[in-house]
């Protein structure tokens, strides 16, 4: 049978993951054994829609980095660099899509991305031993996945606490095995519009018997040990079978249990009775049921330990929304940018004679520090020359020996690119509507 390494693995492990995103994998493994093809877009999509369904509204690929006050965030994990960290940082660590053991095909599986409890680890590690590094936050948007080394990974970052204040946001979904991992850390911390919970474990029994018989196969299994091939989906399971993988499920479930509430820091009753029975919770009822201690978001967390606001820290249910509002903005850019280049385009090529100091902001199209504090006679070729500015400067404009005059295709070329680059926004804006509606 086709993909059966990946079946496997999928169905021979327990679970600690929301069912929509499990049973969306399922549906994708039926299919790719049955010989249909998709290509990567096609099965983000699809694991994005089940997602979106229950709330879950995916991730982006986010790197491990130190934050601090006055310094651009330094990625962790470096090349030739395992400590760089300024003093005072805080280590932002992603916990993102599903989690697993190691980064394998199941990563795929899930849609792209996915949270590795082997770099997880890593990467807490490098920050725990960084006397620069005065907290760590874990920014956590995950629906769960497997369970292997999740218990042991949240048993060292509950003992790490007296090192060093952890902090973990569910920004804005923590469910089943990255909340079993989060609830590990000082203070669990929950965006308003967020959700945590899913307490459960589970697992899934394949029985292709009848099939099998439809096709007229029969599978003989020859085997040593009374239990060996116990399962095997070419026979129907057992009821001493299915006893004992229940007695596994629950064997796992109550080893949760009994986590959750040592890092909680409630009765394993409590946890059982009151943290949703397997049901996530909304933030305020997160909060009040005990899974979270307060509602904040990921900001709000950063700047209590001194880090200002950074591109990328914020909330992405919060950015999403904003993205899905913002179509109409992407496009009214796109036409504002059209609008420029055209206006620069049909300028003719000015008068050498004309004076430079002359105060004309329309012959300034760069974004240079001189330019932007109106010291347009300071703007020098080579700030213009700076990959980030890209614009022609105004002393480029009275003297055009200097920065030689775009051609009529490299204009249109710009024009199309900036066209183009908005009109990607706008779909992306679109793409997220539909999911929030999908929500809805």
């Amino acid at each position: 049978m086709k993909y059966s390494r990946i079946i496997a693995e999928f169905y021979g492990q327990a679970w600690a993951l929301r069912e929509e995103t499990l049973m969306a994998m399922q549906e994708l493994i039926r299919h790719q054994a049955a010989g249909t093809k998709w290509t990567p877009e096609e099965i983000r999509e699809r694991i994005a829609d089940a997602n979106a369904a229950s709330g879950y509204l995916g991730h982006e690929n986010l790197e491990a980095r130190y934050l601090a006050f006055d310094d651009e965030p330094m990625p962790m994990l470096a090349k030739g660099k395992r400590s760089a960290a300024a003093p005072g940082s805080v280590a932002l660590i992603p916990m993102t899509g599903i989690i697993s053991h190691r980064m394998s095909m199941m990563s795929e599986i899930s849609g792209g991305g996915g949270g590795s409890i082997q770099s997880l680890t890593e990467q807490f590690r490098q920050a725990l031993g960084d006397g620069n590094c005065k907290a760590i936050v874990f920014d956590v948007d995950s629906p769960g996945g497997s369970v292997e080394g999740v218990m042991e990974f949240a048993q060292e970052i509950y003992d790490s606490r007296k090192v060093k204040p952890i902090t973990a946001v569910f920004n804005a979904m923590g469910c089943s095995a990255a909340y079993w991992l989060a609830s590990a850390a000082s203070e669990v911390v929950c965006t308003p519009s967020g959700q945590c919970g899913s307490i459960g474990v589970y697992m899934l029994t394949q029985d292709l018997s009848e099939a099998l018989k439809n096709e007229g196969i029969k599978i003989n299994v020859i085997k040593f040990g009374k239990y060996k091939a116990e399962g095997h989906p070419s026979q129907p399971l057992s009821e001493e079978a299915q006893a004992f993988l229940q007695s596994q499920v629950d064997a796992v479930g109550a080893i949760f249990v009994k986590a959750v509430a040592q890092q909680r820091g409630t009765s394993q009753a409590t946890v059982r009775e009151n943290f949703g029975q397997g049901r996530s919770l909304l933030a305020s009822a997160a909060v009040k049921a005990g899974l979270a201690d307060r509602e904040g978001t990921l900001d709000s967390v950063l700047e209590k330990y001194g880090v200002k606001k950074t591109s990328g820290s914020g909330s992405r249910a919060s950015a999403a929304a904003a993205a899905a509002s913002g179509s109409a903005a992407a496009i009214e850019a796109a036409m504002i940018e059209t609008a420029r280049l055209k206006k620069l385009k049909a300028r003719t090529k000015p008068n050498p004679d004309d004076d430079p100091d002359q105060d004309d902001d329309t012959l300034c199209e760069c974004k240079c520090d001189e330019c932007q504090g109106g010291n347009h006679a300071q703007c020098s070729d080579e700030m213009c020359a700076d990959p980030n500015c890209g614009h022609p400067s105004r002393a480029a404009a009275v003297n055009p020996k200097t920065t030689p005059a775009l051609t009529a295709k490299e204009q249109e070329a710009r024009e199309a690119d900036a066209v183009a680059a908005a009109a990607g926004e706008c779909l992306r804006a679109m793409a997220h509507r539909r999911r929030q509606l999908q929500v809805h």
